[in-house]
């Protein structure tokens, strides 16, 4: 009986503060989750924002305002992603969940310029691969779209800048 309380006295302890340690490991807070934030771009038509978040609840609905009241809602997806076109934003566009903080997007002035220095990088890039390419071939391909002017002053910047380097 002697050995017996010897064992039991060693690993009663060590039972004890495993089932403590497990218990604090276990109860360990998790990662604050991202806070959401959404963008607001323009699109081909002059009337429409494209307007997309991240970071929101998954699969919840996302509600997109703006200066002139209700836009819309839409579905996160489960990645907590969402995309919405609106029609007719004006002023500062705004998303939020049930319970949620509201989330600025940006105004419709910022989603156009946004647009345009993105149209612009787009012509910037394929001009001067263009050029780089051919030094003779300076005309971008034509299709039947109408092309957006900044994409087209892009274009050309790209082209003299190839120009310059590799001719």
């Amino acid at each position: 009986m002697n050995g017996r309380r010897v064992r039991l006295a060693v690993l009663a302890p060590l039972t004890v503060s495993s089932l403590a340690w497990g218990a604090v490991t276990f109860s360990a807070p998790t990662a604050a989750a991202a806070s959401p934030s959404c963008s607001v771009t323009s699109t081909d038509n002059p009337n429409n924002l494209q307007v997309s978040g991240r970071d929101f609840r998954p699969n919840k609905s996302v509600a997109v305002e703006s200066a002139n009241g209700s836009e819309g809602s839409v579905k996160a997806d489960a990645t907590g992603r969402f995309s919405l076109t609106v029609t007719g934003a004006s002023g500062t566009v705004s998303a939020q969940q049930i319970g949620g903080p509201v989330v600025g997007c940006g105004t419709a002035a910022e989603g156009e310029q946004k647009n345009a220095r993105e149209q612009f990088r787009e012509g910037f890039r394929q001009g001067f691969a263009t050029v780089r390419e051919n030094c003779d071939k300076r005309e971008r391909q034509r299709g039947f779209a109408r092309v957006d002017e900044n994409f087209e002053r892009g274009f050309n910047a790209g082209a003299d800048a190839a120009a310059r380097r590799f001719c």
